[in-house]
This record gives C-alpha cells, sequence and structure tokens, in this order.
C-alpha cells in the first residue's frame, strides 16, 4: 500500500503559486512582442472569436464584446476602457498593463490569465472566475468583484483601495503589501491567504473567513472584524489578536483597564458600564456605540470616531479628546471633568447637565449643541464655536463675549462670573465692584488700576495677575491663590486675605 504525502504546508502553496506565474510568464511572453495584427483585430470585431490573436496596443475601448473567446491571446497594452466583456473568454492570455478601466466583466473567465499592473478601475468583475491569475501591481480602484473567484490569484501590490470583494474566493491568494483601504470584504473567503503587510485601514471583513490567513504586520486600523472566522493558524500581530477577542468575545463583567485599542473598529458595540480607566483608544471607531456608564477616567481618545455615540453617565474624567469627532453623540449628565476637548467636534451633540468643570475647549465645535445645565466652571472656553441653534445659558454667553471681547474700563459691577476661566484676560481699569468672582481663574490676567471694592473673590486663582493699582478694598480673598503677585501697589483696606484674616486699614 502506497503512503499518502503529507500535506504541503500553506506558505510552500504560496510558492509554488508564485513559481508557477513567474513560469507562465516565461513560456507564454513572446519576445520581441509585436503589435496586434489588423486581421485579427477585424476577425475579433466580427466573430468575437480570437484564440491565441495577436491584440498588443489594440484599441478596443468601449467594444461589444460579450461572449467573446480571446483565450491564450496577447493583449498587452491594449486599451479596453469601458468594453462590454460579460461572459468572455480570457483565459490564459497575457494582458501585462492592459487598461479594462469602467469596463464590465461580469462571469469573464480570466482563469490563469497574465494581468500585472493592469488597471482594472471602476471595472465590474461580478463573478469573474480569476483562479490563479495573476494581478501583480494591478489597479483595481472601486472595482466590483463581489462573488468573484481570485483562489490562487496574485494581488501582491495590487490597489484595491474602495473595492467590493463581498462573498469573493480568495483561498491561498497572494496579497502582500496590497492596498484593501476602504475594500468591502463581507462574507469573503480568504483561508490560506497571504495578507503581510497587506492595508486593511477602514476596510470591512465582517463574516469574513480568516482561518489560516497570514496577517502579519498587516494594517487594520478601523477595520471591522466582526464575526470573522479564525483558527489556531491565524497569525495576527498581539494587539489586533486583542482587539479581534475584544470585538468577537462576550465582554460580561470584563475589564478593558489599561488596555491598547487604537486604531481598532468598535463600533455599535455595546460597552455600557465596562472600565476602560486608562486605555488607549487613540484614533479608535465606536461609531453608535453603547458607552452609558462607561469608566473612561484618564482614556486617550484623541482623533477617535465617536459619532453618535452614547455616553450617558460615562465618566470621561481627565479624558484626551483632542480633535475627536463627537457629532450628534449623547453626552447627558456625563462628567468630563479636566477633559481635554480642543479642537473637538461637536455638532449636534446633547450635554445636558454635563460636567465640564475645568475643561479645555479652545477652538471645540459646538454648533448646534444643547448645554443647558452644563458646569462650564472654569472650563477654557478660548475661540469656541457656536450658533444660534447652540443652547447655552445667558451666565456662559456673557463670559464667552468677556472673552473674545475683552473688559478692559468696562463696568461690570455686581456682575456674576463665579468660576470664571478668565485667564489672561485684559480687565484694565475695569468697574468690579460687588462681583462674584468665586472661584474665577484670573491667571495671567491685567487687572491694572481695576475697581473691585466688595467683590468676592473666594478661592479664586491670581496667580501672576497684574494688580498694579487695584483697588481691592473690602474685597473677600479667602482660599485665594496670589502667587507671584505684586501687592505692595495694590489698596487691600478691609479686604480679608487668603489665610481669613481681616486686613485692618492704615
Amino acid at each position: 500500500m502506497k503512503k499518502s504525502r503529507p500535506p504541503i504546508p500553506i506558505f510552500c502553496y504560496w510558492s509554488l503559486v508564485i513559481g508557477h506565474w513567474s513560469l507562465f510568464s516565461l513560456i507564454y511572453l513572446p519576445h520581441p512582442v509585436l503589435a496586434a495584427r489588423g486581421s485579427d483585430v477585424t476577425k475579433l470585431q466580427e466573430t468575437g472569436q480570437c484564440n491565441r490573436c495577436n491584440l498588443q496596443e489594440a484599441n478596443l475601448m468601449g467594444a461589444e464584446l460579450q461572449g467573446a473567446d480571446m483565450s491564450d491571446s496577447n493583449l498587452r497594452l491594449t486599451n479596453l476602457r469601458g468594453a462590454k466583456l460579460d461572459g468572455a473568454n480570457l483565459a490564459r492570455s497575457r494582458m501585462f498593463q492592459a487598461d479594462f478601466s469602467n469596463a464590465t466583466l461580469g462571469s469573464a473567465n480570466l482563469e490563469q490569465a497574465h494581468l500585472p499592473q493592469a488597471k482594472f478601475n471602476g471595472a465590474t468583475l461580478f463573478r469573474a472566475n480569476l483562479n490563479q491569475a495573476n494581478l501583480e501591481k494591478a489597479e483595481l480602484l472601486g472595482a466590483n468583484l463581489t462573488s468573484a473567484n481570485l483562489e490562487f490569484a496574485n494581488l501582491k501590490e495590487a490597489n484595491l483601495e474602495n473595492a467590493d470583494l463581498q462573498d469573493a474566493t480568495l483561498p491561498l491568494a497572494n496579497l502582500e503589501k496590497a492596498n484593501l483601504k476602504n475594500a468591502n470584504l463581507k462574507n469573503a473567503n480568504l483561508s490560506g491567504a497571504n495578507l503581510k503587510q497587506v492595508d486593511l485601514e477602514n476596510a470591512n471583513l465582517e463574516g469574513a473567513n480568516l482561518s489560516s490567513t497570514n496577517l502579519e504586520e498587516a494594517k487594520l486600523f478601523r477595520t471591522n472584524l466582526k464575526e470573522t472566522i479564525v483558527n489556531d493558524e491565524t497569525i495576527f500581530d498581539s494587539r489586533w489578536q486583542f482587539i479581534w477577542t475584544v470585538v468577537n468575545q462576550p465582554l460580561v463583567n470584563q475589564t478593558l483597564a489599561g488596555s491598547d485599542l487604537s486604531g481598532a473598529n468598535l463600533e455599535a458595540m455595546n460597552f455600557t458600564g465596562i472600565n476602560f480607566e486608562g486605555a488607549n483608544l487613540e484614533g479608535a471607531s465606536l461609531f453608535m456605540s453603547n458607552l452609558e456608564r462607561a469608566n473612561l477616567t484618564g482614556v486617550n481618545l484623541t482623533q477617535s470616531y465617536l459619532h453618535y455615540t452614547d455616553l450617558t453617565s460615562a465618566n470621561l474624567v481627565g479624558a484626551n479628546l483632542h480633535r475627536a469627532d463627537l457629532r450628534h453623540s449623547i453626552l447627558l449628565g456625563t462628567d468630563l471633568t479636566r477633559a481635554d476637548l480642543s479642537y473637538a467636534n461637536f455638532q449636534g451633540a446633547n450635554l445636558r447637565n454635563s460636567n465640564l468643570f475645568a475643561a479645555n475647549l479652545e477652538q471645540a465645535d459646538l454648533g448646534n449643541v444643547n448645554l443647558l445645565g452644563a458646569n462650564l466652571g472654569n472650563a477654557n472656553l478660548r475661540d469656541i464655536k457656536i450658533n444660534e441653534q447652540t443652547s447655552i445659558e445667558s451666565q456662559w454667553l456673557f463670559i464667552l463675549d468677556l472673552i473674545k471681547q475683552g473688559a478692559e474700563n468696562q463696568d461690570l459691577t455686581d456682575a456674576n462670573l463665579v468660576e470664571a476661566n478668565l485667564s489672561g484676560i485684559n480687565l484694565k481699569g475695569a468697574r468690579l465692584t460687588n462681583a462674584n468672582l468665586q472661584g474665577a481663574d484670573l491667571s495671567l490676567a491685567n487687572l491694572e488700576s481695576a475697581l473691585m471694592f466688595g467683590a468676592n473673590l473666594q478661592n479664586a486663582n491670581l496667580s501672576g495677575a497684574n494688580l498694579t493699582g487695584a483697588n481691592l478694598g473690602g474685597t473677600n480673598l479667602t482660599g485665594a491663590n496670589l502667587e507671584g503677585v505684586d501687592l505692595s501697589q495694590v489698596y487691600l483696606c478691609n479686604a480679608i486675605m487668603p489665610n481669613g484674616i481681616e486686613n485692618r486699614c492704615n
């Protein structure tokens, strides 16, 4: 009895297939290669039958060639832009740099075709047979390859950006260093395929078969890995292996504190009450996810995508959301104390009753945002963008106007500026008699010659402020920070000093 031979390892399959393509090129590529024969072009156009023809550099743009037989032919540099090739037979033909842009090749047969650097941009290859085809460095931008057969195909360094490969079969295909940005690979069969160093940014792999697939050094930024099929032989870099687990395994009672989820696609997931404290979610996409009551303390969410995300009652104390996209997100009662929200986009978001105390909102877009009941105490509101549809209380609008216009020599008698962030503002010569500045941030402010008689400055931050010639008679400075302030030329008669002791008049 013959002993059965051991199975060939997957990496050997790739080597054999690549060798086949190389050998195919050597055998079939004529040297030298001649331009198309006029008789062959005429034959093709008249009969649709042109097996083993020389059609090199022929201009067949927009040609009606449905069902035509051009198998084993030479179509190097041939112009087939916009041609109708549905059901055509191009098996084993040499088509180096041929241009099929916007052509239709539904159910066409391109088995073992030689297509390096060919152009299929915008082409339709629905159910096309590309088994063992060589498409190295081919351009397939936006191509429709749904249900196409690409088994054993060589797509090394091919450009498949925005291509549709839903339900395509690519077992043992070579896609090393291919560009699959924004490609749709839903339910595609990639078992045993080589995707080493492939770019799958924003690609959709939902339901794809990745059994024994090599994804070493693959770029999976915001790639949808939901319901993908993997096995023990699937090769992921460790970070993406972890992200795959988060996406596909139950999260009940799971903590993700301190984890690296940067660039992960976590869209439409339920993270209610999950602990993310200190996690790295930079650039992650959480579109339409539920993060209600989640602990996001100190989390890095810079440039993350939180469009329509529910963050109701979530804890984002000290979180970094610099340049985050929070359009139409729900932040009802959310705690954003000391969070960095600079340059964040909140267009249409609901921040009603949220806590933004000491948050940095510099250059944030708050157009059409609901901020009613929100605490903006000590928040940095410099250069924020609001519009007529922004719902915000008059107290904060007044402070915004002061920040924008300045207040030199203005009459602000009895003004309510509690916990206002007025750091660095120019209040030279302003009248602040009996104004309430409790807890306000006046660090580095210019208060030269300001009249602040009877003002409430309890727990205010006046560090580094210029108070030369200011009148602080009768003011309450209990707990105020006066670090770096020169009081030698300040009128402090009957003022209550930071230590709670009244300063007697001389």
